[in-house]
């Protein structure tokens, strides 16, 4: 993937590492910020080939992933379809015969009303999934590196395709924390992009 900012050369984003854009200008930055976010088209993203690609269909944004990233809303979903596709044959018929007794005392209770009521008697996984709410633990929010490791690990374990734009990475991390990052970004087969803000020209 590309991302192109005339009058500057296209920046190559590519998976073996991250890709840092660091800038004191605040007119380069809010640019960076608004056209990645989809908000301008002042960034062109374009494939390999060069090929123009629409912004919500390139980028993924995380944005400062300590203050703005919600790990539930950004993968819940996509997390309980996954878990489902893991089932197998054995576990999936004790789900369903769990879900056949549920539905079974769920209608007896309805019955008990005397209205014309019904129970859906569809056998849905993901929506089984989704009642058990699986979701990431709280006390993750609480250290800025186990949030971006767990952002990176979960995108990688989904198949992310699209363009992770983190920013502020590394006003959260030591030294040897970003390098213990990038170490990991280096298996993970993501295309990332860190975009810091610098008082430094």
């Amino acid at each position: 993937m590309n991302i192109t900012y005339y009058p500057f050369k296209p920046i190559i984003i590519n998976t073996t590492k991250p890709t840092l854009i660091e800038t004191s200008n605040q007119k380069v930055y809010t640019d960076l910020i608004s056209g990645l976010k989809g908000y301008s088209d002042v960034i062109k993203i374009s494939d390999d080939d060069f090929k123009l690609v629409e912004c919500e269909r390139a980028v993924k944004w995380v944005g400062d992933a300590f203050v703005e990233a919600d790990l539930n809303k950004m993968f819940q979903g996509q997390l309980q379809k996954k878990i489902v596709s893991k089932l197998d044959d054995d576990t999936r018929l004790q789900l369903t015969d769990l879900n056949n007794k549920l539905k079974s005392l769920i209608f007896d209770a309805a019955f008990s009303l005397d209205l014309p009521l019904k129970v859906d008697s569809e056998f849905d996984p993901v929506k089984l999934v989704k009642y058990c709410n699986v979701g990431f633990v709280s006390a993750l929010n609480r250290d800025p590196y186990d949030i971006i490791e767990t952002v990176l690990k979960t995108a990688s374990e989904l198949k992310e395709t699209k363009i992770l734009i983190l920013t502020n990475v590394r006003n959260y991390l030591s030294v040897s924390q970003f390098n213990e990052l990038v170490s990991l970004i280096s298996t993970l087969d993501l295309n990332i992009l860190f975009i810091e803000f610098s008082d430094n020209r």
